[in-house]
């Protein structure tokens, strides 16, 4: 009936085997213990292809995780089943509704674009704690089954329509939308390199400027005192928010102007719009806009005017992004409430992907994988990409996946970091070079 797809290099095949039997049993429990409502696993073991049950399965239940995205083999197994939801939409006028996502590890996953536009996230958990962490906490468990239970109910609706059937020859034409390619289009300073590089040597993917516009949706301690109590995060001005104390001092500005640079932006443009603060207008389609997000100002009632002043400024948002510590006691303590009014927001107006940071490091790590999103060319133009002084040539796979993973730690290092802290002193200045 179904296929569930993760990441075996999570190494918590215990977990997924237990949650995969959770959902079963609700089937059962609904249609019968029948072989049309059994599931299959995935095999733990790696494979050069996707899996064979990826080609006839009624329905594809995934469990996301930061190594999900990034691992081939799920790469090609997402990509396969969309490719039969495109043929089924394609032959009948329409898109069946085949596949059930569920985030599973929350922390430092950035959803690729193809993933966000298609609409299947169980309840948009994904700007919560993953189902790994409920299913964990025993003072999580009904919200683990209810999650459960909704999965099972959307996996039976979905098997009533299913995809056409997929022959394992013509899996192997379908490209996939994602993995350890997705950042193969941009370049990033390789850490090899002398902390005095100039800023010429971090290449961009193209000949073309690489703009990163920031709104910062934050504020100042006096602001914030009507809202919290712990007041120590915040500043004169909302550029001045350090959501990381103890662990960093870095402002979120100056952190995404870090991750920004060190992936190739040439500028970047911070706007903190207070509650009647100017908005940019036709903001060029050229321009990456990054919204960052307080959730603590969800509790002012300006805050749904000022979002929903931000939908009709037109700027094409690439990402949101929820600040919501790990070191800070009185975030962690309010976490569902935050949580859930963010959702109560008129988020999903912005058309964006959207994510949680709970450190600076999956701050970053989100910035740089927006920009690697925003950066890749379109099919049309990847044949004529020139690359700039001292970009990294295209590596294998397995290259690639060893130095992603040396850069994240090495440039993430608190004290290798040649670019200067990014301040912004006014609305909408723009700080780099041009």
């Amino acid at each position: 009936m179904f296929f569930t797809s993760y990441a075996s290099s999570t190494g918590d095949r215990g977990p997924v085997q237990r949650f995969h039997v959770d959902v079963q049993n609700e089937i059962y429990s609904v249609l019968g213990r029948t072989s049309s409502a059994e599931g299959r696993l995935k095999r733990p073991e790696p494979a050069a292809g996707p899996d064979p049950a990826v080609l006839d399965c009624r329905a594809l239940l995934i469990l996301y995780s930061a190594e999900y995205v990034d691992d081939a083999q799920c790469a090609t197994e997402w990509s396969v089943f969309a490719e039969r939801m495109d043929r089924c939409m394609r032959r009948t006028g329409e898109r069946p509704d085949s596949v059930v996502g569920v985030v599973w590890r929350s922390h430092a996953l950035v959803l690729p674009r193809p993933v966000t536009v298609v609409r299947h996230i169980v309840n948009e958990e994904y700007q919560g704690p993953g189902a790994l962490c409920l299913q964990q906490d025993p003072r999580s468990r009904d919200r683990y089954h209810s999650i459960v239970r909704r999965v099972a109910a959307r996996l039976m609706r979905a098997a009533e329509s299913p995809p056409p059937v997929m022959s394992e020859a013509e899996s192997r034409a379908v490209t996939p939308q994602f993995g350890p390619s997705r950042a193969m289009a941009y370049n990033r300073r390789d850490i090899a390199e002398p902390a005095t590089c100039p800023p010429s040597a971090a290449a961009a993917a193209s000949d073309r400027d690489r703009h990163l516009m920031l709104l910062l949706v934050a504020a100042d301690s006096d602001r914030m005192g009507r809202l919290r109590d712990h007041l120590d995060y915040y500043g004169e001005r909302a550029e001045d928010w350090r959501p990381f104390r103890p662990r960093s001092e870095e402002t979120v500005t100056s952190t995404v102007g870090w991750a920004a640079r060190a992936c190739g932006v040439d500028r970047l443009a911070v706007i903190a719009p207070g509650p009647d603060g100017p908005l940019p207008n036709d903001v060029d389609e050229s321009v990456t806009v990054l919204v960052v997000v307080d959730p603590w100002l969800t509790g002012d009632p300006a805050f749904r005017v000022l979002w929903e002043r931000i939908v009709r400024s037109r700027a094409r948002v690439a990402a949101v992004v929820v600040v919501l510590a790990r070191t800070d006691e009185e975030s962690t303590a309010n976490a569902v409430r935050l949580r859930e009014a963010v959702c109560r927001t008129p988020a999903r107006m912005l058309d964006a992907a959207h994510h949680e940071a709970g450190s600076r490091e999956a701050l970053a790590h989100i910035v740089v994988a927006v920009m690697a999103d925003s950066g890749t060319p379109s099919e049309g133009d990847a044949g004529t990409t020139r690359r700039r002084a001292g970009e990294l040539t295209i590596e294998s796979p397995a290259e690639q996946r060893v130095r992603r993973q040396r850069e994240r730690v090495g440039w993430l290092r608190r004290g290798t970091n040649p670019w200067p802290p990014v301040l912004s002193r006014t609305p909408g200045e723009s700080l780099g070079p041009g």
